[in-house]
């Protein structure tokens, strides 16, 4: 896979020396990614029908459920590659104009993501293992929190660098947590109290106080807990 944007940060991908909750970690880390690539992808299709990216963005949530049954799901984590292999494959032959900024970030994770598995020696090109998602309106409706929830950590990561403004790693992990109580649900069949649980710490990230630069940002998240706040009531 080309190199567009360098390689990932060798501290998220020591993969020689992980142990296996280390490595789930950074596997996490790749989901948040990918879920920065799933939105993009969809905005992009909320103002083009465009066939070719309706069909790479269906291979993009085929990655992130890749990661998904690995990370929180017990499958092995050789189910990542096909997945990753073919949507980096479609991306690069896109003939869609306006993409480039987007095809650039592909590339920079799926060069990432490609090391982490080859450190681990976990390519085979035609591995396969099935894995089930619950098909439902509420599963659907969680990876869609997911995905939303992995594109504000990878923002927020973004704005700090680009501002120079402090990122609070209290609010980070605030955010992960609640990332990880979804996938435990949709991925392993947990109950729904570790999202309520980590839900009830998220609504708590706007008391702390955050440089400007975030306002954008934190205007994103109030409705995203908004929406998550009627989709734990629906479901109680």
């Amino acid at each position: 896979m080309k190199g567009v944007r360098g390689i990932i940060n060798p501290e998220d991908i020591n993969s020689n020396n992980q142990d296996d909750l280390q490595l789930k970690s950074t596997g996490r880390l790749f989901m948040n990614y990918i879920s920065k690539i799933v939105v993009g992808l969809y905005s992009y299709l909320q103002d083009h029908d465009d066939k070719e990216i309706e069909a790479l963005f269906s291979n993009a949530i085929d990655v992130f459920n890749a990661l998904g049954s690995w990370v929180y799901g017990g499958c092995s984590p050789k189910i990542v590659y096909p997945n990753l292999q073919l949507f980096v494959n479609k991306a690069n032959i896109s003939t869609t104009e306006n993409f480039s900024h987007l095809l650039d970030y592909i590339n920079w994770i799926g060069n990432g993501l490609y090391k982490l598995l080859e450190e681990n020696q976990w390519i085979e090109d035609h591995y396969y293992e099935s894995f089930t998602l619950k098909q439902s309106n509420d599963v659907t409706t969680g990876l869609l929190f997911m995905w939303r929830l992995g594109w504000l950590i990878e923002n927020m990561k973004d704005i700090s660098k680009e501002n120079n403004a402090p990122t609070l790693l209290q609010s980070c992990e605030i955010f992960n947590n609640l990332f990880d109580a979804f996938g435990g649900w949709i991925y392993n069949q947990e109950g729904l109290i570790n999202i309520t649980r980590s839900f009830h710490e998220f609504k708590k990230i706007f008391e702390a106080k955050f440089d400007p630069a975030y306002n954008e940002l934190l205007e994103e998240t109030k409705n995203t807990k908004e929406n998550i706040a009627k989709f734990l009531q629906r479901l109680k």
